[in-house]
């Protein structure tokens, strides 16, 4: 692999405006991030990383065009990825060291599990966090966020997340070899469910909760405790935007529209992208049509040629 590859993600090793500081919103929040770099490291990958501000703006990925609002990104090269569905496919299936990471076709039903626990776990974040500006900034993508109740949710939310973990510890490290589902390998059905149980345990403070700890679940601490440590470079905002603007475009991308696309558009139309799940018209990307596949929506986005990766999943384009 030829192309640099930068993971865009949240991060404290850059200065915060104030307001940020005051509002006690770390990286221990943002458990998205954590996975795909769990995985890159897992799978043997070189990267690099830019850390992003918590809440909007994020002047970096202005720079590059790039007005869609989640994280993390994934740059290899001038391509741009974002979603971390299409981030780890694009890791399993082109980035990843040969064998490095075992998939099986069970692979999506365990990432649906943790995306839907992911969902369920909201309602363990620490009140201390949900500032004004946090709840602002999420709430267009995270409606729970904004319930008045939020902060009695807790104990059900805890209870829930105890029962998702007994289906960790019975079901899937039932074969007790551990420290993984098959032995001592991790495989990306691993990366897929303990990412966001690692963040309800560690960074949320469910494992303070009784009935989380280690004589409760002796299997999925051991596996917790056995992830390799994700350690990338950190990159300053100027060498990662001079990077990315001065590479070149990875091979493998889609370079024209899919013959009987859906979308019925051609290369070259100005069109707008937005997540299906979050509010009608938040955070909007525009671009025109580069390309597509069967997986695949790419946009040249901003000034400076950038290509900007959606999944076809849970995406919405239209024609400007």
């Amino acid at each position: 692999m030829s192309h640099s590859i930068i993971h865009f993600d949240y991060g404290m090793t850059r200065p915060l405006p104030q307001r940020q500081k005051r509002s006690l919103i770390t990286t221990r929040l943002l458990p998205y991030g954590q996975k795909t770099k769990l995985l890159l490291t897992a799978a043997g990958v070189k990267y690099k990383k830019c850390d992003q501000p918590v809440v909007l703006p994020r002047p970096d990925l202005e720079a590059l065009g790039i007005t869609y609002r989640r994280i993390p990104l994934l740059a290899v090269g001038k391509d741009v990825y974002a979603d971390s569905a299409l981030i780890i496919d694009l890791i399993t299936s082109k980035l990843a060291t040969s064998g490095a990471v075992a998939t099986s076709p069970a692979d999506k039903a365990f990432e649906t599990w943790g995306n839907v626990t992911f969902v369920e776990m909201l309602g363990i974040i620490p009140p201390q966090a949900l500032t004004p500006e946090f709840v602002k900034d999420r709430e267009t993508i995270f409606p729970l966020v904004k319930r008045s109740d939020l902060k009695s949710l807790r104990p059900s939310t805890v209870a829930g997340f105890q029962s998702r973990c007994r289906e960790v510890e019975e079901r899937f490290l039932a074969d007790g070899s551990g420290p993984y589902i098959k032995g001592d390998k991790l495989s990306l059905a691993d990366i897929h469910f303990i990412w966001c149980v690692r963040w309800g345990m560690k960074d949320l403070g469910a494992a303070n909760e009784a009935g989380c700890g280690k004589d409760a679940f002796p299997k999925l601490w051991k596996m917790i405790e056995s992830l390799p440590p994700a350690e990338p470079e950190v990159l300053g905002s100027e060498e990662a935007l001079k990077t990315i603007k001065e590479g070149k475009f990875f091979a493998d991308a889609p370079t024209s529209v899919m013959k009987g696309d859906p979308l019925g558009l051609s290369a070259g139309t100005p069109v707008t992208i937005e997540s299906a799940d979050a509010k009608p018209g938040a955070h909007v990307q525009v671009g025109k049509l580069v390309g597509t596949s069967p997986s695949e929506v790419v946009l040249d986005v901003g000034n400076d040629g950038v290509r900007l990766h959606f999944p076809r999943i849970g995406y919405i384009v239209r024609a400007q």
